[in-house]
């Protein structure tokens, strides 16, 4: 099976069924302010014929949750079996879901999305890179729109990658100054002999692996949300599907995302 493909309407509404039958985790991206906010929530309800679905708006710690609006697109993504789901909406409605006679909990109706991307298994579990294959990452903070001159840039080659992230090793001794989960700008080099990909990306932390390197670890964000995003994506399946096949043929496992 490929590693991406886009649903069929019949298929999309099964998804929905057992999403809502198992009260699923979805995982919510929305663009906030010059940023990116992300909101967990579970399915409700959904309705084939009505084109819409009802997702949970709780906070489960108590913090604040951010703010959602009609006609607000926002970008979804949840796990089935072995396989991820992807695809944007619109928000239509804020309001509460009835639980029985007694009770009720804060919730968002969401459009019936247009159409509904898979990812399997190995295109959102991070792949390691060869060691005999250079795959140069340039990183800076505040997003792709921020790019500043190439002297204020962190240069680093790809270590393992994913659709939903990456991991990069440093060409510096000195960790990076960045905050935990700020907004950096990736510009990435995939083996497939084509332009890089830029994307927007949330920084997840410095570490150093097993030969002493320092690497930082990023998350893609909004990928699903446009079409340029979703071409991205069909790249990074590509190229995912790709290295997990050398990976294999060399002895090496994927690691977990």
């Amino acid at each position: 099976m490929k590693a991406r493909r886009s649903m069929t309407p019949a298929e999309a509404g099964a998804i929905f069924d057992r999403a809502v039958a198992e009260r699923a985790l979805a995982v919510l991206t929305l663009p906030q302010g010059n940023g990116w906010a992300t909101l967990k929530s579970r399915f409700l309800e959904r309705d084939r014929n009505g084109r819409f679905f009802v997702l949970d708006y709780v906070s489960p710690d108590g913090s604040e949750l951010p703010v959602l609006c009609p006609g607000q697109y926002v970008g979804v993504s949840f796990r089935q079996s072995s396989r991820k789901i992807l695809f944007a909406t619109v928000v239509e409605a804020r309001g509460h879901f009835v639980l029985d006679e007694q009770s009720s909990i804060p919730a968002i109706r969401y459009r019936w999305p247009q159409s509904l991307t898979e990812l399997q298994r190995r295109a959102y579990y991070r792949t390691p890179v060869p060691p005999d294959m250079t795959l140069p990452v340039v990183l800076w903070p505040g997003g792709v729109t921020a790019r500043p001159a190439s002297t204020q840039t962190t240069v680093g080659v790809l270590a393992d990658i994913s659709c939903g992230g990456a991991l990069v090793h440093l060409h510096q001794a000195a960790p990076p100054t960045w905050g935990p989960d700020d907004l950096l700008g990736a510009e990435l080099h995939l083996p497939d002999g084509r332009p890089p990909i830029t994307v927007d990306a949330r920084y997840r932390g410095t570490r150093a692996d097993p030969s002493g390197l320092l690497a930082v670890a990023v998350q893609f964000l909004g990928l699903e949300m446009t079409n340029e995003g979703r071409h991205t994506l069909q790249r990074l399946a590509g190229c995912v599907q790709r290295l997990h096949r050398l990976t294999i043929a060399a002895g090496q496992r994927d690691l977990g995302f």
